[in-house]
């Protein structure tokens, strides 16, 4: 699906709750919107095409409940359905390791960001493990 022919646009209000304010990004099978709630937070919206067989965004937001109160992942105000998608509504967390590429006037880190990073990664990976699950699609 391209960008354009995505069908849920900017301004929409999902479930009543949570007006799209822009696209953030858009991927294979999902969606993912900057919005804003009732109390003119900002949060994130990641809208999934509601498929039988496929992994759900509610799923996702579920397992993130069980790791529980952590600094290294959002914390998860509602999923559920919207139109023919799934949705999930979290806490909008700072830039991404692009964002900072793109912020940094060399394109790149130093040795010690890189390692840093990197130890991040692995202790929130760890978290994961320890409460039983597995992710099968971490990419570099």
């Amino acid at each position: 699906m391209t960008q354009k022919e995505f069908p849920i646009k900017v301004g929409e209000v999902i479930n009543g709750t949570y007006t799209l304010v822009r696209k953030l990004s858009q991927g294979k099978r999902c969606t993912i919107f900057c919005a804003t709630d009732q109390q003119l937070r900002q949060v994130v919206i990641k809208l999934e095409k509601d498929t039988e067989g496929q992994i759900s965004v509610c799923i996702e937001g579920a397992i993130i409940k069980i790791i529980g109160d952590t600094n290294r992942f959002p914390k998860i105000f509602q999923y559920g359905s919207y139109k023919n998608y799934k949705f999930l509504a979290m806490e909008l967390m700072g830039p991404n390791l692009i964002d900072l590429v793109n912020y940094n006037k060399h394109g790149k880190f130093s040795l010690h960001s890189v390692l840093k990073f990197g130890i991040q990664a692995i202790k929130s990976i760890q978290i994961v493990h320890n409460k039983g699950f597995i992710h099968r699609d971490i990419k570099p």
